[in-house]
């Protein structure tokens, strides 16, 4: 069975805490004409609870970085500093998958905070009927591939009040 590898985008909003859409339910597609090599990618209850199961039980949380430089790192040799993390799943029915919990480092807060960064990727893996079949992890970007899906929601200038007030 081909798997192949994939990333879309959605928007950052600051209405919820620490909460980011990563699919949309259902059938979607980029904005660029992916995929190319089936008909959709697809998102479902049942896919996702396979997802959330695969996040679950790993010991270390998915990382969230910027610009997809995980993927670029080998290549350009450059660092992968983390925006945030993320180590749990939910299904929303007729709204899609959500990363939930999520935390943001101080510099990505302020960047989301300040509009330097309004859309979110997660990188995943499909199978030949565009079933997502793993989530690898997710990049903070400029560059949206969807449009269309519900927000991606944060806190961070939430959080980001937090570090900056005095105790």
């Amino acid at each position: 069975m081909k798997t192949t590898l994939a990333a879309l985008t959605s928007l950052i909003r600051g209405n919820h805490q620490n909460e980011i859409q990563l699919f949309p339910a259902g059938e979607f597609r980029a904005n660029d004409g992916r995929p190319t090599d089936c008909a959709c990618w697809v998102m479902t209850r049942e896919i996702a609870e396979h997802l959330i199961q695969q996040v679950a039980s790993r010991a270390t949380p998915l990382v969230i970085d910027y610009e997809h430089q995980t993927l670029r790192a080998i290549k350009n040799g450059k660092p992968v500093p983390a925006a945030g993390w993320h180590h749990a799943l939910e299904w929303r029915e007729g709204e899609g998958l959500y990363a939930v919990n999520v935390e943001w480092t101080a510099n990505a807060s302020a960047a989301i905070a300040a509009n330097e960064y309004r859309f979110i990727s997660p990188v995943f893996l499909y199978d030949q009927q565009g079933h997502v079949t793993a989530l690898l992890h997710s990049a903070l970007t400029n560059t949206p591939a969807l449009d269309g899906m519900d927000a991606v929601m944060l806190a961070a200038a939430s959080q980001l009040a937090a570090l900056n007030t005095p105790q």
